[in-house]
This record gives structure tokens, sequence and C-alpha cells, in this order.
């Protein structure tokens, strides 16, 4: 398997299950963020996921969830 850094969304929905709705509602909420999580790649239409920010986002909500 691939050591990748950064998928198209479609693949990172793919592998996920997740919809590109519920990383839309993300952004929207203010809970993921364009250039961080979710990047937009010149003369690319698609848009890519960081899998790098994904994984330090989903490690804060977690240490998050452990306090509360």
């Amino acid at each position: 398997m691939l050591n990748l850094d950064c998928v198209p969304i479609s693949t990172y929905c793919k592998e996920t299950g997740e919809t590109t709705e519920a990383i839309n509602k993300r952004i929207q909420r203010g809970v993921w963020f364009e250039g961080i999580q979710v990047l937009k790649v010149e003369g690319v239409k698609e848009r890519w996921i960081d899998l790098n920010e994904v994984a330090k986002w989903a490690r804060q909500n977690r240490l998050n969830s452990r306090a509360a």
C-alpha cells in the first residue's frame, strides 16, 4: 500500500465511507478548514484531503472528548 499524505476527496470518501456532504458540513461549521484539512490544488478540479491534518484533528478531538 502507498503511504500518501494527501488524496483526492473521492478516494478519501471511498476509503472511509464518509460523504462529500459530511466534509462540506465540517467546513461550513468551522470544524475543518480549506488550506488545512481540505486543499484546493491549482489546475485540479477535485479538492484533496490532507491525511496528516485529518489525523491531527481526530487525535485532538479524541483528547478533548476524554477531558469532558
